[in-house]
């Protein structure tokens, strides 16, 4: 990202272009004219490294919701696709998924795209508060007019709270399904009676081996069990079936 003459927000900077690598293709110049891309058709506009210098660790992530790796640029971007990939209205993670380029010579390459089951997609900004300097935010304040004017949201993320972080951490030990999660879940309906329960009423449901429990922590990553991610967690936290359709 430009340090240096970087013209400031409200300045004439003339049209961007978006370049996409679709699947098949080559990193190139997407026509709106048509509408926008398949999200699912792309794939990174380039490759994540660092040097002696740099200030990025490359991150390679699992991601259930492609079934794939996202390719990513530091720590937090990594908690960011984790969160979305917890999120039960995501239906596809791109990492490095665009670069924009303005007529004044500007380029920028952001973060995360996410699709959602709405139709919708957002692209995503991942700064640390304390680390949004003018120039980012001047880069920050483009991206989000250019997305709004082709229909796309535009977030910023700056890192969930350290109990969030924390819960999400935790429940992603738990994202692979285990063989014996169904017929857990059978018996989970009856130990979360009324539709909801505790962790405590489940684990004490559960015998020596822990099939209940692990099936539990895995329907909370999954979704199909809501628990309160931002309140630290015990044998007293509640638990209830989530009432939205499962993740298609």
């Amino acid at each position: 990202m430009p340090s240096v003459g970087l013209r400031p927000v409200g300045a004439q900077v003339g049209e961007a272009t978006w370049s996409f690598w679709c699947a098949g293709g080559s990193r190139s110049e997407w026509s709106w004219v048509a509408g926008p891309p398949d999200p699912r058709s792309l794939q990174p506009v380039r490759e994540t490294k660092s040097g002696r210098l740099s200030r990025n660790i490359p991150v390679q992530a699992m991601s259930t919701t492609t079934g794939g790796w996202l390719f990513l640029e530091s720590g937090l971007e990594h908690e960011l696709a984790t969160w979305l990939d917890h999120q039960r209205d995501v239906t596809w993670l791109v990492g490095q998924p665009v670069l924009l380029r303005w007529e004044d010579g500007t380029k920028h390459f952001p973060d995360v795209l996410s699709a959602h089951r709405d139709g919708s997609v957002t692209i995503w900004d991942v700064r640390a508060p304390e680390e949004r300097d003018d120039t980012f935010m001047v880069m920050s304040t483009r991206t989000q007019a250019v997305c709004a004017k082709v229909g796309w949201r535009y977030e910023l993320f700056g890192g969930l709270d350290p109990v969030a972080s924390l819960n999400l951490r935790w429940i992603a030990s738990a994202r692979r399904a285990p063989e014996w999660v169904m017929p857990a879940k059978a018996i989970l309906q009856g130990v979360l009676t009324d539709g909801d329960g505790t962790v405590g009423d489940v684990i004490a449901a559960d015998d020596d081996r822990g099939f209940l429990t692990s099936a539990m922590w895995h329907l909370v990553w999954s979704g199909e069990i809501e628990m309160d991610l931002n309140a630290p967690w015990d044998q007293r936290s509640r638990l209830a079936w989530a009432t939205d359709a499962a993740r298609t």
